[in-house]
């Protein structure tokens, strides 16, 4: 006696499949957020973030601290254009969003916190509190 393997054989569509291959040429590509370069300097009086966004403007830029926690966000919208023999130009808006969260030290002074954008780079400088002089005590005797 013979064993008979059966398999469930999927008819795939030659045709479906030039029209998803069709489609992938000539349509524009799908802008996916990127996530960028973000660097961080740990100096002795205050803490520098700095975050490559090109693209982005300060407008674009949203910056927010929730206790010990710095939420940076980029929200942009882009126009596709999309052409065909049926429509001439079809105007498509998406948004890239961007979205990274820091843990802070505890040591930061919240209210002097400096943010500036210049080039496509966010720089953000997290000045420290200060810390209190050592105090030397002298011993009198009596």
């Amino acid at each position: 006696m013979t064993n008979m393997i059966v398999r469930n054989r999927v008819q795939l569509n030659p045709w479906n499949e030039m029209d998803r291959i069709w489609d992938s040429l000539y349509k524009p590509a799908q802008v996916a957020p990127r996530k960028p370069v973000v660097n961080i300097v740990n100096e002795e009086n205050k803490v520098i973030l700095t975050a490559e966004l090109p693209g982005f403007g300060p407008e674009d830029i949203d910056i927010q601290v929730k206790e010990n926690l710095l939420i940076l966000q980029a929200l942009k919208r882009v126009e596709i254009k999309e052409s065909s023999e049926e429509v001439k130009e079809e105007k498509e808006e998406k948004e890239v969003v961007f979205e990274k969260s820091f843990v802070l030290p505890e040591d930061l002074r919240r209210e002097n916190f400096v943010a500036q954008m210049k080039n496509g780079l966010l720089t953000l400088e997290l000045p420290r509190s200060e810390k209190p002089a050592p105090l030397a005590i002298k011993v009198i005797s009596k």
